[in-house]
């Protein structure tokens, strides 16, 4: 009985800690991005790599962070981020004044996130990996001829494999670096073109609890 009586209250000390050890918080940063665009033809059914140039965004929103032992955390995030990358055109004006220069329109999308990570800690600093869905909310094309406007062309969901690092400046202020490597095909036109984003973000992350 005794045993029992120990244990129980053992548990409950065990989880107020756990619960207690959890945060919550902001974070908002830069997202440097590009996407991988090959393609082919039904007259040239080869694959090539349309050439894109990296492309600069943002990134903000909030997270949750579990903490299950002194080694290992598991966190949640739901963020807006905007990503895409500079493609190349050239228009007729261009081929027939041709002004030496390569021009490039910003491809850019902006998605609701959600990465789940599992966090291994050392100290200040802390490592970690998992997967992330990505529900689109708008895409368009910008500095193109100085016009802008909305695109149609691609898919509604995206999902990423992330591997991250961090640093514990304080107990309110943290530092990430996350690599994100996008695993779907985001183009609408699946049979001759692929789209495929990855981008590398930093943040700073502040902890309200």
């Amino acid at each position: 009985m005794k045993y029992l009586f120990f244990l129980t209250i053992s548990s409950i000390v065990t989880g107020q800690y756990a619960i207690s050890q959890n945060t919550y918080g902001l974070k908002a940063g830069l997202n440097l991005s590009n996407q991988k665009k090959t393609f082919s033809t039904p007259q040239n059914p080869s694959t090539q790599t349309q050439d894109t140039k990296e492309l600069l965004g943002y990134q903000f929103g909030a997270f949750y962070k579990i903490k299950m032992n002194e080694k290992l955390a598991f966190s949640i995030e739901v963020i807006f981020s905007e990503i895409g990358s500079k493609t190349p055109y050239t228009t007729e004006q261009q081929v027939l004044n041709p002004d030496g220069i390569q021009h490039y329109f910003n491809d850019k999308m902006g998605y609701i996130e959600i990465p789940l990570s599992l966090q291994y800690i050392l100290n200040k600093l802390y490592f970690g990996i998992g997967p992330s869905i990505a529900f689109k909310v708008f895409s368009k094309i910008t500095n193109f001829e100085n016009k802008a406007y909305n695109t149609h062309y691609y898919k509604k969901l995206d999902a990423t494999g992330n591997i991250l690092a961090g640093y514990k400046f304080s107990k309110k202020i943290d530092l990430n670096l996350r690599y994100s490597y996008g695993l779907l095909n985001v183009h609408e036109d699946h049979n001759y073109v692929t789209t495929k984003n990855r981008f590398l973000n930093l943040s700073f992350l502040y902890s309200l609890k």
